[in-house]
Parts: C-alpha cells; sequence; structure tokens
C-alpha cells in the first residue's frame, strides 16, 4: 500500500478487471508484418484451443494509429512488436500464476506473466502564496534550481502529458492552464493527479502554488481506457501520438509482479516495456517513477528468470526512459525506506513534504492543497520539471535534446546532487539546473563557434 505522509490511506473502491495473463509470443527470425499476421494468428487459435473456457484476444484491441504499417513508420518495427502480445482472460476459478507458468513452458511462447492491474499510484501522499514552502524549488543541495532556471526558460515550448488516473482539471490552480484529456477516463486517484500536475505546472499566478514549468502546455491520458478496461500500455502509446520528438512524458504508474512483493516500476511488464521503447524510440523524453515498494531492483527477476532491471546482468533491457527514486527533503538527502533502489535508478527527487495542489490522493475539491505529497509519485514530477525546464531553455536556442541526451545530463554525478550514502542509497543523483544549464550553454557556444569557424575557412576555400 502507497503511503501519504505517515499515513497508510486505504484504497478508494473500484472496478478492478479480473487478472490477466499476458503473453509475448515468440516473432519468426525473418520475414514481415504478414509473416507476423499468421504467427499471430496461429497463436491465437493454438492458445484458445489448448485453454477452453479462457478468453484470448490480442491484447490490443487497435493499433491506435491507422494501420501496423504507420506504427511502423513512426519506429520501425514496433507495428510488429506490438501485435506479439496477446492477452488471456482465465477461467474461473483458475490459479492465473500457474496458468502464466503453463503458457510460458510453450515453444511459440516467448513470455507468459501476469498483468499488475490496477494499483494505487506510487505516492506518500514569490506572489504565489505556498510558494515559499515549496523548497523542491530552491538552489542544490535542497532543490533543483528552478528559481535560477526561470531566468532562462518556464517550459514554454514543451508540451507535457501526465499518464495515470484521474485529476481534477478545473482546480484553481491549474484551470488556467486548460489542461484536457487525450483519452481514457478521469476515473479515480484525483487529488493524486492534481497534486501532480501541480508541481510540474501549476499556474504562476496569486493563487496557492507554482509549478516547476508552468509555461508547458499540459494535458493527460488515463490508464483506464474505458470504465474497466486498465492498460498502461495502451496509455503510453496513444500519449506519444500527440506529442512530438524532444516532449515529456511522465508514467505516474506501479505496478505489481508475481515473483516479488511490493510495487515495482511498470516497465517489468513486457508489454509496458515495449511501449515505454517505443515513446522513447520516437524521441519523447519518458520520466517514470520507480516505485514505492523497498525493493533491490537488482534482484528482480522476471518469470523468464531475467534481471533486466540490473545493468551489471547480461539480461539488462533498457526502455530509455529515466527512473526515479525517493529522497528525504532534507539535506543531505537520504534514500526513503520505502522507495525502490538499484542502478536502474537514474534520479531522485523530494519524496515527502511536497506542497502542491490537490489532497494527494482522491479528493476532488477545486481549493485544496497538501503540504505532504511524496512517495516517487511525488519525486517523478520534480525530475519531469527539470526535463522541461531544460528542453524548454535549449528550444529557445535552437536546440533540441534527444531521450538519452536528457538522461545523461540529469543523472551526470558531477553536475548534480549525489544523495547521503550513494553507494547504499542506489537511488541516483537529484539534477542540478543550474551547473546543467552553464555547462550545457558553454558546450553549445563552442559548438556554435566551431560551425561558423569553419564556415569561414570553407568560404575562404572556396574563393
Amino acid at each position: 500500500m502507497a503511503v501519504i505522509g505517515k499515513k497508510v490511506p486505504s484504497a478508494p473502491d473500484s472496478d478492478a478487471p479480473p487478472r490477466r495473463i499476458v503473453v509475448k509470443f515468440r516473432r519468426p527470425q525473418q520475414g514481415g508484418a504478414t509473416t507476423d499476421d499468421i504467427v499471430h494468428e496461429n497463436v491465437l487459435q493454438s492458445l484458445a484451443q489448448s485453454l477452453p473456457g479462457a478468453s484470448v484476444q490480442p491484447y490490443f484491441a487497435d493499433t491506435g494509429l491507422a494501420t501496423t504499417s504507420d506504427l511502423d513508420e513512426a519506429v520501425p518495427g514496433s507495428g510488429s512488436a506490438f501485435r506479439s502480445f496477446v492477452a488471456v482472460d482465465p477461467p474461473a476459478g483458475t490459479d492465473p500464476v500457474a496458468l502464466a507458468r503453463s503458457i510460458g513452458a510453450r515453444d511459440d511462447v516467448e513470455i507468459a506473466y501476469v498483468e499488475g492491474g490496477p494499483t494505487p499510484p506510487p505516492v506518500t501522499p514569490a506572489n504565489n502564496p505556498l510558494a515559499s514552502r515549496q523548497g523542491y524549488l530552491n538552489p542544490a543541495p535542497l532543490g533543483i534550481d528552478a528559481l535560477w532556471a526561470w531566468t532562462l526558460a518556464d517550459g514554454s515550448g514543451v508540451n507535457f502529458v501526465d499518464v495515470e488516473r484521474g485529476w481534477t482539471l478545473d482546480h484553481e490552480d491549474l484551470v488556467a492552464a486548460n489542461i484536457s484529456i487525450i483519452s481514457g477516463i478521469n476515473k479515480d486517484y484525483n487529488g493524486h493527479g492534481t497534486a501532480v500536475l501541480g508541481e510540474v505546472v501549476g499556474v504562476d499566478n496569486h493563487i496557492g502554488i507554482v509549478g516547476i514549468a508552468p509555461g508547458a502546455k499540459a494535458r493527460v491520458v488515463s490508464q483506464w481506457r474505458t470504465a474497466t478496461n486498465y492498460q498502461t500500455a495502451d496509455a503510453i502509446r496513444n500519449a506519444v501520438q500527440g506529442l512530438r520528438a524532444g516532449d515529456v512524458l511522465l508514467l505516474e504508474a506501479q505496478t505489481t509482479y508475481s515473483t516479488v512483493a511490493g510495487f515495482l516500476p511498470v516497465e517489468v511488464e513486457d508489454v509496458v516495456f515495449t511501449a515505454i521503447r517505443f515513446a522513447t524510440d520516437s524521441g519523447i523524453i519518458v520520466i517514470e517513477a520507480g516505485g514505492n515498494g523497498t525493493n533491490d531492483l537488482d534482484a528482480f527477476r522476471d518469470t523468464n528468470g531475467r534481471q533486466v532491471l540490473n545493468r551489471a546482468s547480461a539480461d539488462f533491457r533498457d526502455s530509455g526512459a529515466i527512473m526515479v527514486g525517493a529522497a528525504a527533503a532534507g539535506v543531505p538527502h537520504g534514500r526513503l525506506p520505502f522507495s525502490n533502489f538499484g542502478s536502474r535508478i537514474d534520479c531522485y527527487a523530494w519524496g515527502e513534504d511536497i506542497q502542491t495542489t490537490g489532497d494527494g490522493w482522491t479528493g476532488n475539491l477545486t481549493n485544496t492543497y497538501t503540504p505532504q505529497f511524496g512517495g516517487t509519485s511525488g519525486a517523478s514530477p520534480i525530475v519531469t520539471g527539470a526535463a522541461i525546464l531544460l528542453q524548454s531553455w535549449a528550444r529557445e536556442r535552437q536546440h533540441n535534446y534527444a531521450p538519452n541526451d536528457v538522461r545523461t545530463l540529469l543523472s551526470d554525478g558531477a553536475l548534480n546532487t549525489p544523495s547521503a550514502n550513494p553507494p547504499v542509497d542506489r537511488i541516483g543523483v537529484m539534477p542540478n539546473l543550474k551547473r546543467i544549464i552553464q555547462q550545457e550553454a558553454q558546450r553549445l557556444a563552442s559548438v556554435a563557434a566551431a560551425a561558423a569557424t569553419g564556415a569561414v575557412l570553407a568560404h575562404v576555400g572556396a574563393g
């Protein structure tokens, strides 16, 4: 269970769908979309025949774009990758974990696992009256120094999408931002989504707080695709279609997995990893909550025994997302006990005592604020705001950072704020925007000067 401040809240009632099994079939070594289609149809038929009473369907009802070829045009191979997934709804009374194990043993299956399903979000829940309490805006080592960055950029020119489950979009400190929902149902945990949006794009006005990147254009996508269909991967794919290369996507979610107790980052699920990789390959900067499971992610193994989150393992796979852990608000920032940790975590930020909009959990009033938002839910928007300000600054200078560029800069141990005990904490560093931008300003100036010199020399040579 997630924690708000030092309280353990109860989860709200929701129409949780039954536990599904996600199956990824083995794609042929050679062939194209036609071959994949044939294999896909054969697997569907074979699985359905071997599982009487089960519902066996393609995981994605549609591609979200016109055709599979459209997905491949955006990112080569992505259309076929998405078609590799099948969803199995077990018959009543069946143990889904045992059934997934049985399906995973098939020669035509790469992996099968029980989908996490809806989980609580990963929260321990100047002229703006409450801005003085937003210590995460302050200079390092206390905060990320958004105050200094605002002298150069405010997030303008960057699109931002928050993926989670609910928001109060007409909150008094958000309504002027004109945040719209792209797709899905604005269903539950509205106070949580409101708190996240406040951290990132709270309006710079005479009310409440101010967001880290108030100039960014924000929209939202819900994991609840319909009132009863919960799909993180589909929400990610849909969000990508509304963004351009260099824009920012925040995954305010966590999941469960049958091999480990506690919450985990959503990319442990293969279908979600594929969607995140599609986003980063499309040039989208993805920020992913590390989850509140107190887990050593290096030790995590999926149902095939692979250490997919351990950078030192041959099994490691990189989604390209910036994964965020949570640390104490006070200096030095020690890892908070609930935060997951390990080599996969790139950055950390405050995971407690965050002043923002909403009540941080399930409320939907339009005039509430909380001084106690936290968890990796609270930390991830801080890193998101840093990424947006950095990209906003770059775009004003006719430059556009790729996802790996932003991750490299925000996780650079020489530029950013270390945690209290890095070898023990294992949650990366907290962004220091002043140092990052100052270094990048010098680098870009040097690149421009070299280009100008080269152009002059070329002109002289031509003459």
